[in-house]
């Protein structure tokens, strides 16, 4: 078996290959950005053994908390890497990776250890795991005294002297090591390095539970602290008095409730003559970490269009979308799709993509106005009536930035 493990959380990132029990693994040089050395570095380390990309097995990735950059970089090389040869992948968390490399460094046992990373922001991201008496346990199965969280380095040092009474207790990663002055006032902790770079250790961890690998479709990042962007969003939207996006005398924000989702069904079944089944939208609506479902109210609070879309790593996928008849030809379409696009660049987006009928000819029209180009067709896509696909993409969303 072959398991191809990559990880973009630190500054110089790594990747290991696992093939029969024998690791070999690389950090790779922290003056590059992840974007520059990916997927540069997987071939390379992969030829250096005579192996293709094909010859990959299962591939894993450490999938946060992180820099919001690195993972996203990290995300999008395996996703697509174990798209193009339909494979899966294991998810890691980054901090439970971090105390499997310690313990596979061959330090001494301890019975907790503290998981650091620097989130370059005057931040830490930690984690306290108990491991006396469960040394034994794979990742996962260590409880935390101290669940992932993030904060400052007073915070941290705080944190393990209210809440942790293992002795002696080891800190271990980047947070540890450049905030050592501030954990210094703990009584019975010591800073050690984790030894194994991280790629090497999700290496073994992915091979030892091949059994919780997801298709590359479900990865999601392990977020802690939101994205500045995201961040910054909310205050222009609190300093503007609500949580909506004014487009006009409209206003496009994310679906509340029943009665929202109501809206949107009952006009997609009015649009189009395929709608989604009964209670889809509460389905999406519920898958809030993916599914984003976004309405657009006049200024009497009829929702007048609705788009609903997922937000795969940085792909924003726009899987329905319609405006009132009564509305149409006014430019609402145009509008919401720019909110939407908005808000998904702050979140990371990149690029977009969407299907229309082949005889769509006024919506293809329109999503060509707004950036997007027929990059294939999905045959009897459609069957009521049976009609084929165009798949449009917009591989630069800033341009309409």
């Amino acid at each position: 078996m072959v398991v191809l493990a990559l990880e973009t959380v630190t500054r110089a990132g790594s990747v290991a290959v696992l093939r029969d029990g024998v690791l070999r693994g690389r950090e790779g040089d922290p003056a590059r950005t992840h974007g520059e050395r990916l997927p540069g570095e997987i071939v390379d380390l992969l030829a250096s053994e005579g192996l293709g990309l094909r010859d990959v097995d299962l591939f894993a990735i450490v999938a946060g908390p992180g820099s919001f950059t690195g993972l996203r970089v990290g995300m999008a090389t395996v996703q697509g890497l174990a798209l193009a040869t339909g494979r899966q992948v294991v998810a890691l968390p980054t901090l439970e990776v971090m105390v499997s490399a310690w313990r596979r460094g061959g330090a001494a046992p301890a019975p907790a250890v503290a998981a650091c990373l620097d989130g370059q922001r005057g931040d830490v991201f930690y984690a306290v795991y108990r491991l006396a008496d469960v040394e034994g346990a794979p990742a996962g199965a260590w409880p935390a005294l101290v669940t992932p969280s993030v904060g400052r380095p007073g915070d941290l040092a705080a944190t393990i002297g209210a809440r942790v009474l293992e002795r002696p207790l080891v800190a271990i990663g980047s947070g540890a090591e450049r905030y050592r002055t501030a954990l210094a006032g703990v009584a019975g902790l010591r800073v050690e390095p984790y030894g194994v770079p991280l790629a090497s250790a999700a290496a073994r961890l992915a091979g030892e539970s091949a059994a919780s690998a997801v298709s590359p479709h479900a990865l999601r990042p392990i977020y802690i602290r939101r994205p500045d962007a995201v961040i910054a969003r909310e205050r222009q939207r609190r300093a503007a008095g609500g949580d909506a996006a004014p487009v006009g005398e409209f206003a496009v924000q994310r679906a509340r409730g029943p009665e929202d989702l109501a809206a949107v069904e009952a006009l997609q079944r009015s649009a189009f003559a395929e709608p989604w089944g009964a209670g889809a939208f509460a389905r999406e609506a519920a898958n809030g970490a993916v599914a984003r479902i976004y309405v657009m109210r006049a200024a009497s609070g009829e929702v007048v269009a609705y788009c609903a879309c997922w937000l795969v790593v940085d792909e924003l996928h726009i899987n329905s979308l319609a405006v009132a008849e009564r509305w149409r030809r006014l430019g609402l379409a145009t509008r919401l799709l720019d909110a939407v696009s908005r808000e998904a660049q702050a979140e990371g987006a990149t690029s977009a993509t969407l299907e229309v009928r082949e005889s769509n000819r006024a919506g293809r029209a329109l999503y060509e106005r707004l950036g997007f180009r027929v990059e294939g067709v999905r045959r009897d896509y459609y069957q009521t009536p049976r009609e084929d696909a165009i798949v449009l993409w917009n591989r630069d969303l800033r341009e309409r930035a």
